[in-house]
């Protein structure tokens, strides 16, 4: 009788009893534990848009091979930061959005911004990233919500990128994504 309980349960809700727990590692906190003095003060989200926005530029620049991002708003990416990704996917960048709220996009052609929302639990969602990777090229924007502002860093260490760029392809290993290969 116990089996044939669990049984019908588990049809109930067959995701919840396999479901692993919320991956927990801070994109930012991986970067800024191998390069500490890259963080800079906290300052204002309206401060760092700027930030984002160099770094967005030269994600756009030659040698990048995937970008990552990581929009800290419900919801899809902004229609700026959209243009931007669908241009490197036309210049066939692998491109790679997560937030919360965000729409499912995963186009098997990659003709498009892979886009997948965060499960409720995870702890990026406190998070902002931007991270551009390629053979040659190793720089990320990161910045994590704290109670009066934002905690950020912009880096180009090659092991604070690998760190995050890896921190942030745990939440998605169905894709079968790794972080280029840096080369000499």
């Amino acid at each position: 009788m116990e089996r044939l309980r669990a049984a019908v349960l588990a049809l109930k809700a067959p995701q919840a009893a396999k479901r692993a727990p919320a991956p927990t590692s801070s994109v930012f906190g991986r970067a800024a534990r191998a390069v500490p003095d890259d963080v800079r003060p906290r300052t204002s989200r309206e401060a760092l848009a700027s930030k984002f926005r160099n770094v967005e530029t030269s994600a756009l620049m030659s040698g990048t091979t995937m970008v990552l991002v990581v929009n800290p708003d419900p919801g899809p990416v902004s229609p700026q930061t959209l243009r931007t990704l669908e241009l490197l996917v036309a210049a066939k960048t692998v491109v790679m959005a997560l937030g919360p709220d965000m729409p499912r996009d995963v186009p098997s052609d990659r003709s498009r911004p892979l886009t997948l929302p965060l499960r409720t639990d995870d702890d990026l969602a406190t998070e902002w990233a931007l991270l551009a990777l390629g053979p040659h090229k190793r720089v990320a924007f990161l910045a994590r919500r704290a109670i009066d502002g934002w905690d950020w860093m912009i880096t180009r260490d090659a092991v604070a990128v690998h760190r995050a760029g890896t921190a942030i392809l745990e939440r998605v290993p169905h894709l079968g994504l790794r972080v280029p290969l840096l080369q000499d």
